[in-house]
């Protein structure tokens, strides 16, 4: 996948995830509620920690060791995006999409000190965390990179031999 396409999906999907971020804190007020679905709200919570509130309760010093980490690990994915020329459309995309997560939630951890969450689903009693955009992005990214791995580099490999 060529650089342009990848800076093309950076800042459409980093932008989306943004702009949802800076719609529904302005229209709820932490802990709101809007029913869209039975199974699906907008609930506005910010979220200090990372994925499931992991580390929520780091202080100031959890928020800056996260920034560092997350920033090392971004710069290392545009790193292999930008640098390998072996990668597949395939791996392109799920590590384009890791990418975009990961800066939509550095964005919020940096300039306001949380990361914004407002999807959540539910079903009865389950719940399912609240989550937004760049996380949705993370797991598609993951789940995706999974597969190549898993089945479809192996493939690959097998052909080429």
């Amino acid at each position: 996948m060529s650089f342009s396409r990848i800076s093309l999906i950076f800042f459409v999907l980093v932008g989306l995830d943004q702009l949802s971020k800076f719609l529904i804190t302005s229209s709820l007020i932490e802990g709101s509620s809007i029913e869209l679905l039975p199974v699906l709200n907008l609930t506005l919570i910010f979220n200090s920690g990372i994925a499931f509130s992991l580390f929520d309760d780091n202080g100031v010093w959890g928020r800056w060791v996260l920034v560092g980490l997350v920033t090392l690990v971004l710069l290392y994915l545009a790193r292999i995006l930008i640098k390998e020329k072996n990668l597949s459309s395939y791996e392109s995309l799920a590590l384009a999409l890791i990418l975009c997560g990961g800066a939509g939630n550095l964005i919020d951890r940096i300039f306001i000190g949380h990361v914004v969450d407002f999807i959540h689903v539910f079903y009865q009693e389950y719940s399912f965390y609240v989550f937004n955009f760049a996380d949705s992005y993370i797991t598609i990214g993951v789940t995706l990179y999974l597969i190549y791995i898993l089945f479809i580099g192996e493939e690959k490999e097998a052909d080429a031999n």
